[in-house]
């Protein structure tokens, strides 16, 4: 088992093994880190080792999957379609189950994020809106307006008491989760906002956006503190090691970047694709990180 990435060995990431997927929009670990998800003309789960064939698969009749979001007990996946739907599905021994399907958007679904506890999933729409649903109840879900554009980003704060979006509209909306939903808005970058990321065990929200920086924002007041020049062509995809140390970012150079967070300085660059990195994650604990890009690539990097 690889040992976990962290300042001294990110230098020495080394790709351990790919495979060829197709249209990647995002991929993402289960919380117990056993089956990595990846999405794109549907879903597939890989349970037995990285590469070849995947364990079970879920075609959508030509929908594309925008994005998935595993239940923070691992047993339940969330899947936004172009569809306009958000779908929920089992994650059983024999794949993948549909078990419930969410209508209510009026544009194609753009980004999902389940609460720290599970009892929300948040959606986000290019209908300008964010819905918040009660994963425990049939009860229609909480539309959040006040974004001018698509909403293409989504992130819960460590404790759940709010939720920030992000979009096209270049701002960010930190919500509070009480009686109203008020909202904070954060004039936060000068194009497009790609991505959101929360640092675990700390008040910081990661944002990546188009305009070719990282900018970082103290949860509690909005300020913020610190902004990194990162991708030419524009930062696509962030993610944080599970101790919070250390922050992955993909973008338009066709790089990943490792961020020592302590310092803000980089780490290392991989040259890792051969077209926009669209998409990142650690697994749980924290030894290998996984990429996914416009090559139609997914790749897994762990320290020696």
């Amino acid at each position: 088992m690889p040992r976990p990435i962290d300042r001294q060995n990110a230098q020495a990431l080394r790709c351990l093994g790919q495979l060829s997927f197709g249209w990647i929009s995002q991929l993402r670990w289960s919380p117990r880190g056993d089956s990595l998800a990846i999405c794109g003309g549907g879903v597939a789960l890989y349970r037995d080792g990285f590469g070849g064939a995947p364990s079970c698969q879920a075609l959508l009749g030509g929908a594309p999957v925008k994005g998935i979001a595993f239940h923070p007990e691992g047993g339940q996946l969330a899947s936004a379609g172009a569809d306009m739907l958000v779908r929920l599905w089992k994650v059983g021994p024999t794949g993948l189950d549909e078990f419930r399907t969410l209508p209510g958007h009026a544009g194609a679904v753009e980004a999902l994020a389940y609460s720290p506890d599970g009892r929300l999933l948040a959606s986000a729409s290019a209908d300008h809106t964010v819905r918040l649903w009660d994963t425990m109840s049939a009860s229609p879900p909480v539309v959040l307006e006040g974004h001018s554009d698509e909403v293409t980003a989504l992130a819960f704060d460590r404790l759940g008491t709010r939720l920030f979006s992000a979009g096209r509209d270049r701002t960010i909306r930190a919500w509070r989760l009480q009686a109203g939903f008020p909202s904070e808005r954060i004039e936060a970058h000068d194009d497009w906002i790609r991505h959101l990321a929360h640092q675990p065990g700390r008040a910081v929200l990661a944002s990546a956006s188009r305009d070719m920086s990282l900018r970082f924002w103290d949860t509690a007041s909005g300020r913020l503190i610190q902004k990194l020049p990162a991708h030419a062509g524009g930062a696509d995809a962030l993610a944080f090691s599970p101790a919070g140390d250390l922050l992955a970012s993909g973008g338009r150079d066709h790089c990943i970047r490792v961020w020592d967070m302590r310092s803000f300085s980089q780490l290392a660059v991989l040259n890792a694709h051969s077209r926009p990195v669209l998409s990142l994650d650690f697994n749980a604990a924290g030894a290998m990180l996984v990429s996914g890009a416009g090559d139609n690539r997914v790749k897994l990097w762990a320290a020696p």
